[in-house]
């Protein structure tokens, strides 16, 4: 083809027909023109097609990080809130006894195993996406700020779980203090739950279990008023962070997931 051009080119010079020279090789100007732009058309099309497949791929690949982290919000909310019920139990116990009523028993099934479990965010997918600045490449100019809002605040629910987790250390060390969790079915019952653990129909003072320890009760070890407001004070600060976490930010979070699932529904089309 280029031999062709060449030779017309040549023969209209050997010719003298100058000006048609001239036109002939602004014509062919145009033709390389028009090619480069064919050329570069493909290339953003092909660009355009890659980077469409990159979204979807991206989309399907957060929505399920998404869900995940949803139904593993969904466990800690359970802990949480069966937690949250149980300190509830625990103050009606105290003021509906006098203080040589307390069971040890009774004390170890309200206080035992107060925290919900540490989040385990899905993360990965969205960091890629944001070394691959993939995200310019979503039609929703807000999935961004979703995205990011997100984020934030599930770093937000890592640093409250922190300070659950030292206040439920100090709830401990305030229930080592005046329980004797020396009895031979505690274990037992601890066994028991684990093996249920998402069963809400659990109730530890209707086992066999729970029989055997309070026959095996031990002396309790609060003598003094002030003591056991002590103990019971430790337990409030727990549950009032329950109550925003298990009622409103755990709901909160699980809100934003899903509805950035929608968008990303639509991206992923």
């Amino acid at each position: 083809m280029i031999k062709f051009f060449r030779k017309i080119r040549q023969k209209l010079l050997n010719e003298n027909k100058f000006s048609k020279y001239l036109l002939y090789a602004f014509g062919e100007i145009i033709l390389v023109v028009i090619g480069i732009l064919i050329a570069l058309q493909i290339n953003n099309w092909n660009t355009e097609r890659i980077n469409n497949n990159r979204v979807k791929q991206y989309a399907k690949s957060l929505i399920q990080d998404l869900e995940n982290d949803i139904a593993m919000i969904n466990v800690s909310q359970f802990q949480a809130k069966k937690s949250f019920k149980k300190i509830d139990s625990l103050r009606s116990y105290i003021l509906s006894k006098d203080l040589s009523e307390l069971s040890n028993t009774d004390f170890f099934v309200l206080t035992h195993d107060i925290m919900y479990r540490p989040y385990m965010w899905n993360r990965s997918t969205f960091n890629e996406m944001k070394n691959s600045e993939i995200l310019h490449n979503f039609k929703n100019d807000s999935l961004k700020k979703k995205l990011i809002a997100y984020e934030s605040f599930s770093y937000h629910l890592d640093e409250d779980f922190d300070q659950d987790m030292t206040n439920a250390h100090k709830a401990e060390e305030v229930t080592s203090e005046i329980m004797d969790l020396n009895n031979p079915y505690f274990s037992q019952m601890l066994v028991l739950e684990n093996e249920r653990f998402n069963d809400p129909t659990l109730d530890l003072f209707k086992t066999i279990e729970y029989q055997k320890a309070k026959k095996e009760d031990r002396v309790f070890q609060i003598t003094d008023e002030n003591n056991l407001k002590k103990f019971v004070n430790a337990y409030i600060r727990i549950q009032d962070s329950y109550r925003i976490r298990a009622f409103k930010e755990m709901d909160e979070i699980k809100g934003n997931a899903k509805e950035i699932i929608q968008f990303l529904n639509y991206e992923s089309q």
